[in-house]
């Protein structure tokens, strides 16, 4: 009778134990799938960026985001304008079996960048020994003194980016850490030099830095971000 006993009280622990895994891996539709990002560092170097994230299966996600360039501490002081749209797929690692949430571990992330902004950059001249005579007739800014200070220039680029990041969820809080390395193509506008050559105003792209010649060349970028989940 014991051991009969013991049996049933075996059996309903265990019985109990699946029906609560099964609740929470079979009930997908109670788990969070939307998630919402700020880049908090955006807002230093001239832009803010906001992130949304949709999970698409218990391993794989979306993401998109949008940088206002303008909206942010004016670094290099070139009154920067525009915007910028980046988009990916994430792959996440691991198991398919995660209780609170889809979107959060190691992940590789491929994505496609584009930008488009005016910035002001010190206008290009031929110097002599009496004035400086400008060479550049593109719109220009005058200073206080009625004399041109300023070229205002367009500037756009297109990029294919390899991102490897990771993804902590604590309750509903994101945190988010990638690098990634890619491909690019930047307009050839005009180079600001310095005594140690090109300055970093014209590798900085708002979102990753790379080159400034008009032509293909490597990218680099590394973003920390929070959010929120829904």
């Amino acid at each position: 009778m014991k051991k009969i006993f013991f049996i049933i009280v075996c059996l309903v622990i265990t019985l109990s134990l699946n029906a609560q895994n099964d609740s929470i891996y079979r009930d997908i539709s109670l788990l969070k799938k939307n998630i919402i990002k700020i880049k908090p560092t955006s807002f230093l170097f001239g832009y803010t960026q906001i992130t949304y994230e949709r999970s698409l299966s218990p391993r794989r996600s979306i993401e998109a985001n949008v940088s206002l360039i303008g909206l942010g501490y004016d670094i290099y002081d070139r009154d920067p304008m525009g915007f910028a749209l980046r988009g990916g797929y994430k792959f996440y690692s691991g198991g398919r079996k995660i209780k609170r949430s889809f979107m959060k571990g190691l992940y590789l992330m491929p994505e496609i960048a584009f930008c488009m902004y005016d910035k002001n950059v010190p206008v290009e001249r031929d110097w002599n020994l009496f004035n400086g005579i400008i060479k550049k007739t593109t719109s220009v800014i005058l200073d206080e003194k009625g004399e041109v200070d300023y070229e205002r220039l367009r500037k756009y680029y297109i990029a294919l980016i390899g991102n490897v990041g990771y993804q902590w969820n604590i309750y509903r809080f994101i945190i988010e850490y990638n690098v990634g390395i890619g491909l690019g193509y930047y307009n050839k506008t005009r180079n600001v030099e310095g005594f140690l050559g090109t300055s970093m105003d014209d590798e900085h792209h708002f979102g990753f830095n790379g080159g400034n010649d008009g032509r293909y060349y490597g990218v680099f970028n590394a973003n920390l971000k929070i959010g929120y989940m829904f």
